[in-house]
């Protein structure tokens, strides 16, 4: 009877561990998710600042005109500068996301293996109660 009551507990235990790990692999995936989303919303803004950065500012200038002056040149020079710094920084914040974006997937994937883990420890209390239980009567 004793055995029983343990059995019993363990399982209780044991299935509230699982649910509490179903949970944290819904949060995991949800997760992993969103790091997907803000890796893509990286590699977009990463595109445009070298789409941006790609054209020559001078070379338009000077297409137009014909003749630039240096205040237009020391402009151009320094929008330049910028667009290629903020694609430097779109290129570290796609790094960054890619490896969020990592880490959030192993999460998940450890999640997952706790529970399958924690879902065969639930099993195996099920059938020793059972057993203990047909052995009882």
């Amino acid at each position: 009877m004793k055995a029983l009551k343990s059995l019993r507990q363990l399982l209780e235990i044991r299935s509230l561990r699982a649910d509490n790990l179903s949970r944290s692999l819904s949060e995991a995936r949800a997760d992993a998710e969103n790091a997907r989303e803000r890796e893509a919303k990286a590699s977009e803004a990463l595109d445009i600042a070298a789409s941006r950065a790609a054209g020559n500012p001078i070379v338009d200038e000077l297409r137009k005109s014909g003749v630039i002056s240096a205040a237009k040149l020391q402009d151009a020079l320094m929008r330049q500068s910028v667009l290629r710094s903020h694609e430097a920084d779109a290129g570290r914040s796609l790094a960054q996301r890619k490896d969020a974006r990592c880490a959030a997937q192993e999460r998940a994937e450890q999640a997952a293996a706790d529970f399958s883990r924690a879902q065969k420890a639930v099993l195996r209390a099920e059938f020793s109660l059972e057993a203990a239980e047909k052995v009882d009567r």
